[in-house]
C-alpha cells in the first residue's frame, strides 16, 4: 500500500472520530479514539488525488474497540501540508445510514458532515440521538460546534426529546 495511502487512512480515521478531549452528549461521556487497531472496510475506495480526495461507498465501516462508524458513502477532503506529503483533513462527508456507537451512546442520521476549519459537526434528516437506552433527542438537522460544545438542534415541525430519570 503506498505511503500517502497508508498516511492518508490513518489520519482520516482519526479525524473521523474526532478528538478525545470533547463530550457530544455530556460532559462525561465522550466520542474518542483510544490505541487499539482500527478496521475500515467498503466495498470500493476511489483516491482522486487532483481534487485531494478520497470517496469510500458501500457499507462503510470503521471500528475500533470503543467506536463503530458505518454509513453508505464516504467523502474525505484534504489537503497536502507540507512538503514531506504530510496530509491535513479539511472535510469528511458521510451520506445514507450513518449511525455512530460509542459508550453507550448511539447517533443516526442520513447526513452527517465534520468541517474541520470550523471545527462543527452537521447532522441532517432523521437525527436520532440517545443514550442509556431510554434518553433520546430527535431533530431533523442538529449542529455541534466543537469549540463552545454549543449544540443547536431544528425541526420542521419539533424536537423531541424523551427522558428517563435517573438514566
Amino acid at each position: 500500500m503506498p505511503i500517502i495511502l497508508k498516511k492518508l487512512l490513518a489520519l482520516m480515521i482519526v479525524i473521523i472520530l474526532f478528538t478525545p478531549n470533547y463530550g457530544l452528549a455530556s460532559q462525561h461521556s465522550y466520542l474518542k479514539l483510544n490505541d487499539s487497531p482500527i478496521s475500515i472496510e467498503a466495498s470500493s475506495l476511489e483516491i482522486i488525488h487532483n481534487d485531494n480526495k478520497v470517496i469510500m461507498e458501500g457499507k462503510v465501516r470503521v471500528l475500533n474497540e470503543s467506536l463503530v462508524l458505518t454509513t453508505d458513502y464516504m467523502e474525505l477532503y484534504y489537503n497536502l501540508a507540507d512538503s514531506n506529503n504530510n496530509i491535513e483533513i479539511t472535510r469528511i462527508y458521510c451520506d445514507g445510514n450513518v449511525l455512530i456507537e460509542f459508550d453507550d451512546q448511539l447517533i443516526t442520521s442520513q447526513v452527517a458532515e465534520y468541517d474541520l476549519k470550523s471545527n462543527s459537526l452537521l447532522l441532517k434528516k432523521d437525527v436520532l440521538i440517545s443514550k442509556n437506552e431510554g434518553n433520546n433527542i430527535k431533530a431533523e438537522e442538529v449542529l455541534v460546534d466543537l469549540n463552545t460544545m454549543r449544540i443547536t438542534m431544528k425541526s420542521d415541525e419539533r424536537v423531541r426529546a424523551f427522558i428517563t430519570p435517573n438514566n
